[in-house]
């Protein structure tokens, strides 16, 4: 043998001996010690390296700046706003987002000025998301920070090329322990796919030179191929290497790349891409050092060729390259000579922690492989290594891998061999057969991981036994239980009504609530009773019990007079101030039984009198609509000249709007001419409003004229707390209509003035009408002063109505429970009186 040749197979034993040739010595090769992967918690301020976020990664990222702004009720600056940023590259998107450790769902609908609110947090919780492409800053945080004594939000604070996320929170100590803390799971940069571009030898729309066509991925080998070709923002390179599209042959890389999306089928069913990876990057660390984290999460390998070219492998291939027996091994040259490994430098199991996403993505370790067969040939020792998968984030396929690093780490044999010219054809990470008498090989596969060329054209091999095998998985006998479960936020369950039932009152305008009186005893405050009349769906009427009263168990709801008779439905729930969740009952039917004498009973004339009376404030604006719509509709589709004029101001701050609004409209058509003017004032803070409405209209048609006059105020006020609704309004209402139809024609004159307040369902009103008509058929004048009010068990009331006919009688009716007159001379003669109460009339004479 001579020198050289003696030379250069030494050097090959010696690069064999000391590189990783085999998965088992890449993965556990020394490392320096950095502080890369997935932080817990954000940074703040200090020194903190520019960064970017590649492939499928959780990251808690820098908190930039925030602040507390608003009122909840009497609370002041209950809302608090944060803003996060996540690298110094734009990313794909915003893909998950974790709340104090809890994932949750954050669906982009809904949108407020600080962002979609997330309903998993009951709606207290808001979140806005800028990928680093944005153009203008953030107008919220503009509008809220803008005027910060320290670091104000500016409209230059665009952040361009920055990630950022916006985050608000409304203060609610029910559902916050501390002010929250985010973790957000994002896709990382845009990357370039060879396959996906057609003059690259894929096929697909991606261009290297344009990175608008680039899509995200978080495949190890397409992730491994940018960061050799680099790492590029706005036409400048920012990290990596600077390989050309030559430097990595199209059929490596792409076979490298189809090998990491082959899907894998999982045990509980379903499939997923054998290798994945995420990783958050900083430009102060090394390329060489990524990439290798990149290639022990993909059972991967590489090599750089002395002529610049990069070659990258995935797993094992099932067939040979090529093949040569002992007859090519040149005789000249002897044998490489590799020792096998020490007892002590073997494994036969191994551990690994990877990054488990439904952790908060926090480091978790998945099911170790042992292999008992292995620790008796260890003179059963159990020899196991603990792998640290910064890049991968299944805990199925880290599995994978630290099965294919054990069974190919059992891999020993290494040769290194002189071959013939023709061999030059072959290069590292391919794999050749060789079959030996001396060694009793049969087409045994070794992996080339070293290579080199004597003076005289020889080329010399270092070789590693391999075997596909190493790398097949049956997720029936291979894939392991993960020990953990998703992280969530367990908070007591919903309280339903215990023991609900609903029961008439016998001779009562009334109906009797139960439920149990110990179920209150602890965190209940309220119970609330609501009660609606069939088909109604809406609650009519609520009443709030609170503490000492609810702990009786019981509680008795009286009903107005115009339920006696009716069946209703009642519904219980039960109200924590703590803010507890709370179920309500299902709703309950109960009859009401027939008091005294009912509407029915009386004579149509009162009967009809009171029903006249008792109209509601919304009875009476929808009468007047509705003469309106008969008197206006047939001409407002023919409009020949139509005028508006509006004029609209409205002031807000927060949760106060204050409006004001003046609406005139004219119009003429061959049909008839209106002309009406609308007045509309509304102030309005938090759960308190009031309104004014006044409208003037006049109208003309073929079928009559009108003229009306309405001015409608009220003020109603919400308890947050118990739900509780208190209302005041005010009616005044004048009318003039003359009507045609045929050759009648009818005038009717008519003014109200009415007031109604409500507070929980407890009502009192009063009307004064007076409405005069006349007609061919006849004419009648009437006048009402009546009023209404909840006593306890039911409506009272109490009127006086007038009547003139055209038929020659008059009558007054004096309706009330009881009747005083109080003069010098005291006389009733002439008054006929009906008792309410028994039904029973008598004479005064």
């Amino acid at each position: 043998m001579d020198p050289i040749t003696g030379f250069l197979i030494n050097l090959i034993i010696g690069i064999v001996l000391s590189a990783a040739s085999t998965l088992l010595k890449q993965a556990f090769a020394p490392k320096e010690q950095k502080s890369t992967g997935t932080r817990g918690s954000a940074q703040v301020g200090g020194k903190v390296p520019q960064y970017f976020l590649v492939g499928t990664v959780g990251e808690p990222g820098k908190f930039e700046d925030g602040g507390e702004w608003g009122n909840d009720g009497e609370v002041p600056n209950a809302f608090t706003t944060d803003v996060h940023s996540f690298g110094d590259l734009p990313i794909t998107g915003l893909s998950g987002l974790f709340v104090n450790g809890v994932k949750v769902a954050i669906p982009a609908t809904g949108a407020v000025d600080q962002g979609y609110p997330v309903a998993d947090l009951s709606g207290k919780f808001w979140w806005k998301f800028y990928d680093g492409n944005q153009t203008t800053a953030d107008a919220f945080l503009v509008s809220k920070f803008g005027a910060k004594a320290d670091r104000p939000w500016t409209s230059d604070k665009i952040g361009r090329g920055l990630p950022y996320l916006v985050t608000t929170s409304l203060w609610d100590e029910t559902l916050w322990t501390a002010f929250p803390k985010i973790m957000g799971e994002f896709q990382g940069i845009k990357l370039y796919d060879p396959r996906l571009d057609t003059t690259a030898g894929g096929s697909g729309s991606q261009r290297w030179d344009n990175p608008s066509t680039w899509a995200f991925s978080d495949n190890n080998a397409v992730i491994i191929y940018n960061i050799e070709r680099g790492i590029y923002y706005d036409g400048a390179k920012v990290w990596g290497g600077s390989a050309t599209e030559a430097q990595l042959p199209y059929d490596v890389w792409a076979a490298a790349m189809d090998a990491c999306d082959e899907p894998v089928t999982l045990e509980a069913g379903g499939t997923e891409k054998r290798f994945r990876a995420g990783r958050r990057i900083n430009l102060n660390e090394r390329p060489a050092d990524v990439i290798k984290e990149l290639l022990i999460g993909a059972n991967a390998r590489i090599s750089h060729a002395s002529d610049g070219t990069i070659y990258v492998l995935v797993g094992v291939p099932d067939e040979p390259d090529g093949a040569f027996s002992d007859a090519d091994v040149l005789a000249s040259e002897p044998l490489g000579s590799i020792p096998f490994p020490n007892l002590d430098s073997i494994i036969n199991g191994a551990t690994a922690t990877y990054r488990e996403p439904l952790q908060a993505w926090e480091d978790k370790e998945t099911a170790p492989y042992y292999r008992s067969d292995l620790e008796t040939e260890d003179d059963g020792r159990r020899q196991v290594e603990g792998l640290d998968l910064g890049t991968t984030f299944s805990g199925t396929q880290a599995q994978r891998i630290i099965k294919a690093v054990v069974e190919e780490g059992r891999r020993f044999k290494t040769h290194v061999v002189a071959l013939p010219p023709e061999y030059a054809q072959f290069r590292p990470l391919q794999v050749l057969a060789w079959t030996s008498e001396r060694f009793d090989y049969s087409a045994k596969l070794f992996l080339i991981t070293a290579r080199t060329r004597t003076p005289w054209g020889q080329v010399v091999f270092g070789l590693q036994e391999i075997d596909p095998a190493d790398h097949d998985w049956t997720p029936g006998t291979d894939e392991q239980p993960l020990s953990f479960a998703p992280v969530v936020t367990n908070r007591p369950a919903p309280q339903e009504v215990s023991g609900p039932s609903v029961a008439p009152v016998p001779g009562e305008l009334a109906y009797d609530v139960f439920w149990s009186a110990p179920s209150v005893a602890v965190d209940v405050d309220f119970v609330r009773i609501s009660h609606r009349v069939p088909p109604e769906t809406d609650s009519q009427y609520t009443v709030v019990v609170p503490k000492p009263d609810l702990l009786t168990g019981s509680a008795r709801i009286p009903v107005p007079l115009s339920l006696s008779g009716e069946t209703i439905e009642v519904q219980i729930e039960y109200i924590a101030l703590s803010g507890r969740e709370m179920v309500a009952s299902a709703w309950m039917e109960v009859t009401i039984g027939v008091v005294g004498i009912g509407p029915g009973d009386l004579t149509d004339e009162v009967n009809n009198s009171r029903a006249w009376a008792s109209r509601t404030i919304e009875q009476i604006m929808a009468d007047s609509d509705a003469m309106l719509a008969l008197l206006g509709d047939a001409m407002m589709g023919n409009a020949v000249d139509r005028q508006t004029l509006r004029t609209e101001i409205t002031a807000r701050f927060e949760t106060t709007t204050a409006a004001y609004v003046l609406a005139i409209e004219v119009v003429a058509t061959d049909l008839g001419a209106l002309a009406q003017v609308t007045e509309t004032l509304s102030a309005e803070y938090q759960t308190s409003k009031a309104t004014f409405e006044g409208q003037i209209t006049t109208l003309s048609t073929g079928q009559g004229a009108l003229v009306t006059r309405t001015e409608n105020l009220e003020a109603t006020v919400n308890d947050p707390t118990t739900g509780v609704d208190a209302t005041a309004a005010a009616l005044s209402s004048l009318s003039s209509t003359v009507t045609t139809q045929g050759s009648a024609i009818t005038a009717n004159a008519a003014a109200v003035i009415a007031v109604e307040a409500d507070v929980d369902g407890r009502f009192a009103g009063g009307l004064f009408t007076i409405e005069a008509v006349s007609a061919p058929g006849g004419w009648d004048a009437r006048a009402a002063l009546a009023v209404r009010a909840t006593t306890g068990v039911s409506f009272t009331i109490a009127g006086i109505y007038l009547d003139a006919k055209s038929d020659g009688t008059s009558r007054i009716v004096l309706d009330a429970d009881e009747l005083v007159t109080v003069g010098k001379q005291r006389s009733v003669s002439g008054l006929s009186f009906i008792d309410w109460d028994t039904g029973a009339m008598r004479l005064a004479g």
